[in-house]
């Protein structure tokens, strides 16, 4: 908020925790507990990148999916990386990643973190 972002600071990191609110919680169908609830605190990273080479986008992407990789192993969850298929992404991303965790509880792997990748925004060059 009220900060132009310059050329010469690119690229940009944030990252920022918010309170979420959602209309869905479990359907009931686990054994104990509550997997999905109705309130929630998210940790985001966001980043800004220019275009000049083309490849910045997916640097920071790498770059981000590399974190939370290392964040995941140095607390010894057992998780794996999903290479999203296109019809799973929304406008305007272009590629995206979850990241499960094995739940034993749930006796499954459940996503820990969902929706990391690089979205084009202003005009399209074509």
């Amino acid at each position: 908020m009220d900060h132009a972002v310059q050329l010469q600071d690119l690229p940009v990191r944030v990252v920022c925790s918010s309170t979420c609110y959602r209309a869905e919680t479990d359907t009931g169908r686990e054994p104990w507990g509550l997997y999905r609830v109705h309130q929630f605190t998210k940790v985001e990273m966001f980043g800004v990148t220019a275009a000049e080479r083309g490849t910045e986008s997916e640097e920071l992407l790498d770059e981000f999916l590399g974190l939370q990789k290392e964040i995941f192993s140095e607390l010894g969850l057992h998780y794996r990386v999903l290479d999203m298929p296109t019809e799973e992404l929304g406008l305007p991303a272009y590629r995206k990643f979850d990241i499960e965790a094995w739940m034993p509880g749930r006796g499954k792997f459940g996503e820990v973190r969902g929706g990391l990748g690089p979205q084009q925004f202003g005009d399209n060059p074509d």
